[in-house]
């Protein structure tokens, strides 16, 4: 076969060399897979917003319990109600409801049991409870601003089920540096520690109160470069430049010496719009680059390269990867 015609058949087939190409990259590092996938949440507040990552496989039972608050809207405009510098930031117990301009407390599910099993340094979030009650946990959770090893041992240790992430402490550093008092609520009664923001004394406003509203983060699995455990196939989406932009699905050919994918044709789909991070391919140097690649809803591998090595089985020998 001339290069023409080996070009042209490469363009036809673009999307799925990029496919057949993960697969098997992920296959043949199995000594490198990644961590179990965490579930991410988002903060947003008038000071600023962060993350967290929650330790699904660490206390699979208080994420379930955190983020069906989160999934149902009770946690939609939640108050952070105490707040001791170098200690803590508190939230859980109530929430503002924008139409009704009011304050109201957050309706709980049943407590649920405790599952200590890390420590409280800066940065960890844990679940709050009623003194000496070791499953009285429900609703209000804290973040940890300081090193607070020694909650581990009251009363069985308060659960950790995550941590900010990047720089998200400082905005959790800002908010717990803000002015303190009490302040009394007719839903909740006297919450001392309460802080406020922009006050200078008088009444109370709502504008006065650090509210977050929480949410999940959206799913790593709807990432355009994804390799499926369940079918060992992987999915990708590649922008092939002049010959377009394709949704394509590969398998794994071997994995030694070397790794080598193919495409599946039948897979091939055209795709009307990019999308970020999608993958490349450069059909002057035959290599087909993939950003990033998702394993399990994390990012397992970056910058991923393979190199066309069989036009005619459209398969694609790995190149390179970073972790």
């Amino acid at each position: 076969m001339n290069h023409c015609k080996t070009l042209h058949k490469l363009k036809l087939y673009l999307n799925c060399f990029v496919l057949c190409l993960i697969v098997p990259l992920a296959m043949a590092m199995a000594t490198a897979r990644p961590a179990e996938a965490t579930t991410i949440v988002n903060f947003s507040t008038a000071m600023g917003n962060f993350s967290l990552e929650l330790f699904d496989d660490v206390a699979p039972g208080t994420v379930a319990n955190f983020l069906n608050y989160v999934d149902s809207g009770r946690y939609d405009n939640v108050v952070i109600h105490r707040s001791i510098l170098g200690f803590v930031i508190q939230g859980g117990l109530l929430s503002i409801d924008d139409q009704q301009n009011t304050v109201s407390r957050i309706v709980t599910d049943p407590n649920i049991v405790n599952e200590f099993s890390i420590s409280n340094t800066r940065g960890t979030i844990a679940m709050a409870r009623v003194g000496g009650q070791v499953n009285s946990a429900s609703s209000e959770w804290f973040i940890n601003a300081g090193n607070n090893s020694s909650l581990d041992s009251v009363d069985g240790g308060f659960t950790v089920f995550g941590r900010v992430l990047d720089d998200g402490m400082d905005v959790v550093d800002a908010i717990n540096a803000l002015f303190t008092t009490t302040v009394f609520f007719t839903v909740a009664g006297n919450l001392a520690d309460f802080p406020l923001l922009n006050y200078s004394g008088g009444n109370l406003t709502l504008a006065n109160l650090i509210d977050a509203s929480i949410s999940r983060e959206e799913d790593l699995n709807r990432a355009p470069n994804v390799f499926d455990e369940s079918t060992s196939l992987l999915n990708i989406q590649v922008d092939a430049g002049a010959a377009g932009l394709a949704a394509v699905s590969l398998f794994i050919v071997s994995s030694a010496p070397d790794t080598v994918i193919q495409v599946i044709p039948e897979s091939v789909e055209s795709l009307s719009a990019s999308v970020e991070k999608m993958a490349t391919f450069d059909d002057s140097s035959g290599r087909l680059l993939i950003p990033e690649l998702v394993i399990a809803g994390a990012v397992a591998f970056r910058d991923v390269v393979f190199v066309l090595s069989d036009v005619e089985q459209l398969q694609f020998t790995l190149e390179s990867f970073q972790q």
